[in-house]
């Protein structure tokens, strides 16, 4: 481009302007096909009866899972089962390569490597889309009773058809996210769940009026969960933007003397896992929970029902307990305080007051430990008190702490994302100024 005449007298700043807006504009573009996919339905469905079963457990367990998805679970379409399979692939796939030598090689092996991985991830997302799907199809085939026709035409032929058609659906959704990641702005996976959500919101908010206009509960009590609500995003914002600042020193050297050393820092945040913990510890409950809604009256599900639903205790505590769990399991897979102290070591930084080594390491490892129990604390009351809430209230699931703790992290991800992309930029028009001159 630079060699065209015609964008030879442009400012630098309006080409990577230029092309700052065709990547948000492809990103909308792609976010726009994923929301009309969530409406295509699984081939062989009566549509007339899914509407008018599935909103009713909308507020429920089911729709927490339904809320990831979009909308699409209560829909039932291709798209009902989502990125949670490949969620829930990636972090099987990184724990194992933790604990298994030849796939942490296969890890570490550059952009081979990381190719590699990719594609066991795919092949993990294919296994768990097909013994996920298939339980979902055959409970829509046993609601056919009492003169309600949920399937068509139940037989192989719609659990053949309609398998494929939500494996076919999942992987377009990681197909598309992938295209996000490298032609958009931002975490493609991570802004598909964000648009999920954030489509359910004006649902969230009618269903939480309704309440109020059939005398469920009060206007002060839906003032409260609103103002809770953004309690809640306040919180998040201030502990995902705060970390602790462990200073490095490295000197300067100059033949072969040291002088005036240079100080930086590494930036630990509170929360080092992000929203994983939470993620994990929804798909281990909530996919056996949303299979056994297809399934009421067998002994297996209605136990499942009885315990794991959203206003019962055990639910709010096994959620609590997996939440916590995973954040010191996730955080301890990935910082590894021995490595960070081996690659200040021979980059000839230390931490001041610390012996580089062994002795390092046991002090980052002191101060991660801290920040884990500190973010577990953090992660285990965002995720209760909406708990706690639903417990006393049958409020939807959009007003949970999960679902501000992925709004706020993909909003500042993604903004984070087109400020660094802004700034390489400048930097590169900079860069190309300055050698035209010196040319010159």
């Amino acid at each position: 481009m630079s060699n065209n005449p015609i964008f030879s007298n442009l400012d630098p700043g309006l080409l990577y302007k230029g092309d700052l807006l065709k990547r948000i504009l492809f990103t909308l573009i792609a976010l726009i096909c994923y929301r009309l996919g969530t409406y295509v339905p699984i081939p062989g469905i009566n549509l007339d009866v899914i509407n008018e079963i599935f909103p009713k457990d909308n507020a429920g367990v089911f729709g927490v899972f339904n809320l990831f998805s979009g909308g699409a679970l209560a829909r039932m379409t291709i798209l009902a089962l989502n990125v949670m399979p490949y969620i829930v692939a990636s972090i099987i796939m990184q724990l194992l390569s933790s604990a298994i030598k030849g796939i942490d090689e296969i890890k570490n092996d550059g952009e081979l490597g990381r190719r590699k991985m990719n594609s066991y991830i795919r092949y993990m997302t294919i296994v768990f889309c097909v013994f996920q799907s298939i339980p979902i199809l055959m409970g829509l085939e046993g609601m056919n009773k009492d003169n309600i026709i949920v399937v068509i035409q139940p037989g192989i032929m719609f659990r053949v058809v309609g398998m494929f058609s939500l494996l076919g659906g999942t992987m377009l959704i990681i197909w598309i996210g992938e295209r996000i990641s490298a032609n958009g702005i931002g975490n493609g996976i991570s802004l598909i769940i964000f648009t999920g959500i954030i489509s359910e919101l004006h649902n969230a908010l009618s269903s939480l009026f309704a309440l109020n206009k059939n005398g469920s509960i009060s206007l002060f009590v839906i003032f409260s969960v609103l103002i809770l609500f953004f309690l809640l995003l306040l919180l998040v914002i201030f502990i995902e933007s705060s970390y602790r600042k462990v200073i490095v020193q490295y000197p300067k050297k100059q033949f072969k003397r040291s002088y005036n050393d240079d100080f930086t820092y590494i930036p630990l945040k509170i929360n080092l896992s992000g929203v994983i913990p939470t993620i994990f510890a929804n798909a281990i409950l909530l996919t056996p929970v949303s299979i056994a809604n297809f399934y009421k009256g067998h002994v297996f599900s209605d136990i499942i029902l009885n315990n794991f639903m959203a206003n019962k205790t055990i639910y709010i505590i096994a959620y609590v307990t997996l939440v916590v769990l995973f954040n010191f399991f996730y955080t301890n897979f990935i910082f590894n305080p021995q490595e960070n102290a081996d690659f200040l070591r021979k980059n000839g930084g230390f931490i001041p007051g610390r012996r580089p080594g062994k002795h390092t390491a046991d002090y980052l490892q002191s101060i991660v430990f801290r920040l884990t129990f500190i973010g577990s604390a953090y992660l285990a009351v965002i995720c209760a008190i909406p708990e706690i809430v639903r417990y006393r209230y049958d409020i939807p699931f959009i007003f949970g702490g999960t679902s501000v703790l992925i709004m706020v992290n993909v909003i500042t991800d993604t903004v984070g994302q087109i400020q660094s992309y802004i700034f390489s930029n400048k930097y590169d028009s900079l860069v190309k100024k300055y050698e035209s001159k010196r040319l010159k």
